[in-house]
């Protein structure tokens, strides 16, 4: 039987009621977008975790001149609607859809976008993953490493994120937990990025944006 979060109408309805709201999800996604630095023709999205496309819609529609982007998500379903969604937004770009997840062994991209953006995938799959906070941490490091690959050097990551309660705590061999801005923050910077900041934050809801090295740095 299929899991309710896995039907794309579903998803649609229900995303971010559990945890930012819809009454305040307009204003995340809104700052995420004006938190970006300017895209054009010759730039390439890789919006991972795409779902059905709602914050690779939102970057179409802000720069509709954007010439190159590739959609990623592990539900096939909820990746084509995305993929017609972003393409009727921008009838000039080269449109990729990967059906594939962070840390599952597939090939994904390497070294070819100038921007990659995650919205809210890090935090809710590293705890629905179950098990302790050591095997979420690995897991985590791993996406955080695949994640620096796909850009090139020099490129930025910005990643929309919904952190852990302020009392949330345990130890490596306690269940997995989301992280606190300072934890992911640490998880950026030891993970192949530099220049990891803020550039966003209401309570748990959090922008964060790194970039991967390059040349010289």
């Amino acid at each position: 039987m299929q899991a309710p979060w896995d039907h794309p109408d579903w998803y649609d309805l229900h995303d971010t009621t559990w945890t930012a709201g819809p009454e305040r999800e307009p204003e995340h996604y809104r700052e995420f977008v004006l938190a970006l630095p300017p895209l054009d023709r010759d730039d390439h999205l890789i919006d991972v975790g795409t779902g059905t496309g709602k914050l690779a819609c939102l970057i179409a529609r802000g720069y509709p001149r954007l010439g190159r982007v590739t959609l990623i998500e592990p539900n096939v379903s909820k990746l084509e609607r995305a993929r017609a969604r972003v393409a009727d937004l921008l009838p000039a770009a080269h449109i990729r859809a990967l059906p594939g997840a962070l840390g599952d062994d597939r090939t994904l991209p390497r070294g070819e976008a100038t921007i990659v953006t995650v919205g809210s995938v890090l935090m809710p799959v590293m705890e629905l993953r179950g098990g302790t906070l050591a095997a979420g941490l690995a897991w985590l490091r791993a996406a955080v490493r695949e994640l620096a690959t796909m850009l090139a050097p020099g490129a930025w990551l910005y990643d929309l994120e919904t952190l852990a309660a302020a009392w949330a705590q345990g130890a490596l061999t306690d269940p997995v937990r989301r992280l606190s801005m300072g934890e992911l923050c640490g998880e950026l910077s030891a993970g192949d990025f530099e220049a990891v900041e803020c550039a966003y934050r209401v309570r748990d809801r959090v922008i964060l944006r790194a970039r991967r090295p390059g040349p010289g740095s």
